[in-house]
């Protein structure tokens, strides 16, 4: 599943915590959903993205860093008609390349191209199997049904051994009663399921990339007891084998950060792991901005230098606190042994497993039969 350059990144972070496993890059401001509480598109309107020749540079500086793991995410990828051309920069440098996706515009065709380009895993976002809600959600009618399209022809054309296909889904107020049977969707159709705490603004306090301002996803009091018994039922459905992503240790953690408590971990940005803006620029993570350009050619003599470092460690130093899944979970592998024993036994479950591929039709059938159990 992984690279040979990515096991070195994994095996130097873990060393020496100071290699970047994990890099995120939104290839793209644009997306064709408004979900209702991402506020990306607002955010990054005053950016461009870049050509293939610029993200050329930025892939042969992350290749000399060390990097293991691309994430392209966007706004939605699967809105440039050269992803494969993209796919296939990072992919010829030897690293990991994963694409984060809401599925919609993934036709057979396009999957079909950014496989052969060089695409290792893939993630696709889905909230509930309640097709109105979903719809709700993302601001678009049909959404849902498209997104279930999209997941079966991911099964279908991606090898069904040593290929990671995941299923994101945000809990949240709206959705958090229905992560349950997101997880066994997953586990049927041999998706991995993640689970990531929602990330929400306040009005007029604070200035996020991602957050928005949207109370109606936001948990109250009278919520924590409903939190702490789904988070118990999640634990126990993946001591039983469910395909659930996320470590304990994220898990146990998950409810303290929903009731509005801020999770202490050590933020490794930027020596692990960082993201990457859709005009270039260098992010500590996606909610954090700066004006540093990694379309430098000195850039990797620049993230080296501890002027860069100590720079982004202040920025990290008052950072108002994240419990997105990628970060935390980077640094748990990297500093937690229970963890990594973890990962690993799960790396090798997902290489040597064989998953059945499933028609749109069949889904439909499995998601009727979860929901009437």
């Amino acid at each position: 599943m992984f690279t040979t350059k990515t096991k070195i990144s994994l095996l130097k972070g873990i060393i020496t915590k100071k290699s970047p496993i994990y890099v995120q890059y939104a290839v793209t401001k644009r997306c064709n959903l408004r979900c209702r509480m991402c506020d990306s598109s607002i955010s990054r309107k005053s950016e461009r993205d870049l050509n293939l020749e610029e993200i050329s540079i930025i892939a042969s500086n992350l290749s000399k860093i060390g990097t293991g793991v691309i994430v392209l995410t966007g706004g939605e990828p699967f809105l440039r008609e050269d992803l494969p051309e993209i796919v296939k920069i990072f992919s010829s440098k030897g690293l990991t390349v994963r694409l984060q996706t809401n599925g919609i515009l993934a036709t057979e065709e396009k999957i079909k191209k950014v496989f052969q380009a060089g695409l290792k895993e893939i993630t696709i976002s889905l909230d509930t199997l309640e097709p109105q809600k979903e719809d709700t959600i993302t601001s678009q009618n049909g959404s849902w049904h498209e997104i279930i399209k999209s997941m079966a022809r991911f099964s279908q054309i991606l090898p069904t051994k040593g290929t990671l296909l995941g299923i994101n889904a945000l809990v949240s107020k709206q959705n958090i009663e229905d992560v349950i049977d997101i997880i066994k969707l997953a586990t049927r159709i041999g998706f991995w399921c993640s689970l990531i705490p929602v990330h929400l603004a306040r009005e007029g306090q604070d200035e996020f990339i991602i957050r928005k301002n949207a109370p109606e996803f936001a948990f109250q009091p009278s919520d924590y007891d409903k939190i702490d018994r789904i988070y118990a039922r999640i634990i126990r459905m993946k001591k039983q084998g469910y395909n659930v992503y996320n470590s304990y240790k994220f898990l146990r953690n998950s409810p303290e950060f929903l009731k509005g408590k801020r999770i202490l971990w050590h933020c490794d940005s930027p020596y692990l792991y960082f993201a990457i803006s859709p005009s270039g620029n260098f992010l500590p993570c996606v909610d954090l901005k700066t004006n540093l350009s990694i379309l430098d050619k000195d850039f990797p003599k620049k993230y080296r230098s501890k002027e860069f470092r100590d720079y982004i460690a202040s920025l990290v130093k008052n950072c108002k606190g994240c419990y997105y899944a990628c970060w935390p979970e980077i640094t748990y592998l990297c500093r937690d042994v229970t963890v990594l024993a973890e990962k690993l036994f799960l790396g090798i479950k997902t290489s040597f497993n064989k998953r059945k591929p499933v028609t749109y039709k069949k889904c439909l059938e499995i998601i009727e039969n979860i929901k009437n159990a």
